[in-house]
């Protein structure tokens, strides 16, 4: 169904045509070169003369710690249940005691086993960090390991991807191959430390689901914190302190007062009962309430003066520190625990000075201790261009700042979403691989990608927690093979078209950059976008073109396989809502009746 004219549809369909032709040829150019890499990796294998399936059978048994954790138990499961897909066999599951490391013996070792630690096998910090992996093959054992119990289950992760092919696409879409009637055991020898230690793109199916993390070697933001980012008030509550104290807080009560000495010990006091009082979380955020706001008494001010705001938070953030850590070496002592602060509004700009060309830390007293760290939120940059872009001038040197200050104590918390406008997809697509390559650079250590995690309904969602997990992990991988690799998998027959309407969207963006429209994530200058002079009636209905294509490519499934058909279909619907969205929202004195409830119906069913 078409809102144009006769004349207007031709005009329509030849562009389309024109795109979809692009969309196309580009897709099948890359999965080419996609199955070209893929057949370069084969003939690189090597092979043991042991078998994991020989004739409808493996000798094979899993085997795990004694006191296995949640974390272990979980990726044996998940080695048992695919490998039974894949093989049609199911692999016992023991623990290790009463063994020892054995080339001989066909075991599949995953974690700190009796059978790893005898094996000889390395995984230390220094070089896997905290979620690197090791995937060895020793005689007839394959040893899956890691510095933490993170790494050991991403090692059997990658042992199922390189023996079955494995690939996750999404919560409910995953490959792996079921045809092979013998397999033989590689001979593995694979050493993997992402480009981060910590990851977590901050999208609605990676909040909700914790399958789907693990496979995509994902955290949630806030697994292992005791308080996620903005916690001054949750530590210091006004409505306990503030009539008794109000000279703990800054003179409009919208901080604390960060150099009033008897609020720090009172603040010290509290972290250090919740650090007791969670024995299993390593993080905790001591960060400013989310206001562009800072205190403006007296002593912090002339102390601002002389270190800026974010020395003034350095330097009370290490005392509490210095404090903590002496709490944990008397009471608790090896546990490693990291508190953060904010490198975010009034403490975005780093407390270095600029000397000869290079920045500088004040002094040493806002250089972090060793259990501290920063949290860099760059929430004003441009996401359309890099960070070290043009119009991203006073960006770059916040991370030069704190590169100076905080090397080695770097988190960085991105934004992948227009706050007010989660159906719009986010218009960084050209940036991401830059930009991980530029944290890379700086050696970040922990990079949360916040994007829409409230609500499954977000534009390009899925396409993107596959694309971003996959570049946080290895920022050497191609963002366009990616993005066809996914699109070929999750959309099936309606591939090409949705392909063409990706293009349509990424081109549209082009334009407007041409124009000076650049993508924020917050502020007027991000809702500049939702305008009709950008999403024009014309280009929502090549959209709307492109989406009926779509449902007619996968209309063969209905009765051949309606499971798959009801999913596809809701998978496009679902993306459709975005085009809905505009239609609704900036042209619905134009539709009819029908249409808009047509279009308000799926909103209500999808």
């Amino acid at each position: 169904r078409s809102f144009l004219t006769d004349e207007k549809k031709l005009k329509r369909f030849l562009r389309i045509a024109a795109v979809l032709l692009t969309g196309v040829f580009a897709f099948a150019a890359g999965c080419n070169k996609d199955k070209e890499k893929e057949n370069e990796g084969e003939e690189q294998i090597q092979y043991a003369s042991a078998y994991l399936l020989k004739d409808g059978a493996s000798p094979y048994r899993i085997v795990i710690p004694q006191d296995a954790s949640s974390v272990i138990r979980t990726a044996a499961n998940e080695l048992q249940s695919f490998f039974l897909e894949a093989t049609g066999v199911t692999l016992p599951v023991q623990t290790d005691s009463g063994l020892s490391f054995d080339e001989n013996a066909y075991v599949l070792s995953v974690g700190n086993t009796e059978i790893f630690r005898g094996s000889g096998v390395q995984a230390d910090y220094e070089t896997l960090g905290s979620d690197g992996l090791r995937l060895v093959t020793k005689g007839n054992a394959v040893i899956m390991a890691g510095y933490g119990e993170n790494g050991a289950m991403y090692a059997m992760y990658e042992f199922l991807e390189r023996s079955f092919g494995l690939e996750v696409y999404a919560e409910d879409e995953y490959f792996i191959d079921t045809s092979r009637e013998d397999n033989r055991l590689i001979l593995f020898d694979v050493t993997e430390r992402p480009a981060f230690d910590r990851r977590s793109v901050g999208l609605y199916p990676y909040s909700v689901n914790a399958t789907f993390r693990n496979r995509m070697r994902q955290q949630r933001y806030d697994d292992g914190w005791i308080y996620w980012s903005h916690s001054h008030f949750k530590i210091m509550p006004k409505e306990t302190y503030y009539e008794a104290h109000k000279d703990w807080y800054s003179p409009d009560g919208t901080q604390l007062c960060l150099t009033n000495d008897e609020m720090r010990a009172e603040f010290t006091k509290n972290v250090i009962q919740l650090v007791a009082d969670h024995p299993d979380c390593g993080y905790i955020m001591l960060g400013q309430e989310d206001v562009n706001t800072f205190c403006t008494c007296d002593t912090c001010t002339k102390e601002a003066a002389v270190y800026k705001n974010s020395g003034v938070m350095m330097r009370f953030v290490n005392q509490v520190a210095d404090d903590v850590q002496a709490y944990i070496d008397e009471n608790e002592p090896g546990r490693k625990f990291t508190l953060c602060t904010f490198g975010y509004q009034q403490t975005q700009t780093a407390p270095a000075n600029y000397v000869n060309g290079e920045y500088v830390p004040v002094d040493e007293s806002v250089i972090p201790r060793d259990n501290v760290t920063v949290m860099i939120a760059p929430i004003y940059a441009c996401n359309s261009h890099d960070y070290y872009a043009e119009c991203n001038a006073d960006i770059e040197p916040v991370f030069r700042g704190w590169q100076a200050v905080a090397q080695g104590h770097i988190f960085v918390w991105m934004y992948n979403k227009i706050f007010k406008y989660y159906f719009i997809p986010f218009n960084n697509f050209s940036t991401i691989v830059d930009d991980y390559n530029i944290l890379k650079d700086l050696g970040v250590l922990f990079v949360y990608h916040q994007g829409n995690k409230e609500t499954p309904a977000g534009g390009m969602q899925e396409l993107m927690c596959y694309v971003e997990a996959k570049l946080m992990w290895d920022t050497s991988l191609s963002f366009d093979g990616l993005v066809n690799d996914f699109i070929e998998h999750y959309y099936k027959e309606a591939a090409p078209y949705y392909r063409a309407y990706y293009d349509l969207i990424r081109m549209s963006y082009s334009k407007w950059d041409a124009q000076g429209m650049h993508c924020y994530n917050s502020s007027s200058r991000a809702e500049e976008i939702f305008d009709s002079k950008y999403w024009t009636q014309n280009l929502l209905d090549q959209f709307e073109s492109l989406f009926d294509q779509m449902l007619e490519a996968i209309g063969g499934y209905e009765s051949s396989d309606p499971e798959l058909y009801e999913t596809l279909s809701q998978r496009i619907k679902k993306e459709r809502l975005t085009s809905r969205f505009l239609y609704l929202e900036l042209y619905f004195d134009r539709l009819s009746y029908d249409e808009a409830k047509e279009m308000i119906d799926d909103f209500e069913t999808t």
